[in-house]
């Protein structure tokens, strides 16, 4: 049963939340723009860190809108607003159909971008992304059963696909993360203490970002496994704060915490990122200047 006050409490905490995020997208996107003039060798429309934002965009969005209609729907149109109850637990309803689908492609391509990330940080190696790929497939796949099954379930909590999928979402988030993590602080055991500092700031900003997404996460998973009621709202609002966590970093990033500062000296745009090393020399990070520019601007987390 999916209780018409967790749908009110949807709205109500998911709306301010659907603002912080549709604010700080809107920025970051801005900044993307302004940062990009010049560094991509295509125009910023192709490249992978715009269009899984947008894709990611379209879904949190389409996911809030669906739960201000249902919100209509269930108190004022459906039985003249008689029903609520009636409404909210019809699971076969094609709105709800559709804002599964929405909620689903958020969390998809949250885990996409942070995998895309890592194989950026990593040099494009492909067995460092072996296991966040499987965990991928892992969830797509728990996810479009998901889908499928609770439209002909009366209880949505019923369905047990929906606990692995959020496991499979944790592994990628914690396995990614650790791993950018490592190979940015690898970096900076090299890096001399100015650019250090940096790349030690830059680590925080990931992992708060992915510390956000991963506690919601938790906790709709233990609201899940106890039935409490509480884990429809857990549910409906976990697309904004996947949203929220990929958007708050990349304006982060955006508005100067990168690896890069102004006041440091540009290197070429199609050589690779270099870092001086205590000992005088140079250590030349795996990662190429147009690497870099789409690393600081997609965002991580989720």
């Amino acid at each position: 049963m999916s209780p018409p006050w967790t749908n009110l409490a949807s709205l109500a905490i998911g709306g301010p939340l659907y603002g912080v995020y549709f604010v700080l997208y809107l920025t970051s996107t801005l900044v993307l723009v302004k940062r990009s003039n010049g560094a991509h060798n295509g125009p910023l429309y192709r490249s992978t860190v715009f269009i899984s934002g947008l894709i990611l965009f379209v879904a949190v969005t389409g996911n809030f809108c669906l739960v201000i209609a249902r919100a209509f729907l269930g108190l004022i149109v459906f039985e003249g607003g008689t029903e609520p109850a009636t409404f909210y637990n019809d699971n076969s309803q094609i709105t709800t159909t559709v804002q599964n689908i929405f909620a689903a492609l958020a969390i998809i391509m949250g885990d996409f971008i942070i995998i895309y990330r890592l194989w950026v940080v990593w040099s494009h190696n492909r067995y460092i992304i072996i296991l966040p790929i499987l965990t991928l497939v892992g969830l797509v796949i728990t996810l479009v059963l998901t889908v499928r099954t609770t439209s002909h379930l009366n209880n949505i909590a019923d369905d047990k696909g929906l606990t692995p999928g959020l496991v499979f979402t944790l592994v990628t988030n914690l396995y990614s993360t650790g791993f950018i993590s490592w190979k940015i602080w690898m970096i900076t055991s090299a890096a001399s203490p100015v650019h250090g500092s940096h790349l030690r700031h830059f680590v925080a900003i990931i992992v708060e970002s992915a510390a956000i997404y991963t506690a919601w996460a938790v906790f709709y998973i233990i609201t899940h496994q106890i039935n409490a009621d509480v884990q429809f709202l857990a549910l409906g609002v976990l697309p904004a704060i996947a949203g929220i966590a990929n958007a708050l970093i990349q304006a982060r990033i955006g508005m100067g915490q990168t690896v890069e500062r102004r006041h440091t000296s540009a290197p070429s745009s199609s050589g690779p990122l270099r870092l001086t090393t205590r000992l005088g020399g140079e250590s030349t990070a795996t990662v190429t200047r147009n690497e870099a520019i789409e690393l600081k601007s997609v965002p991580f987390g989720a």
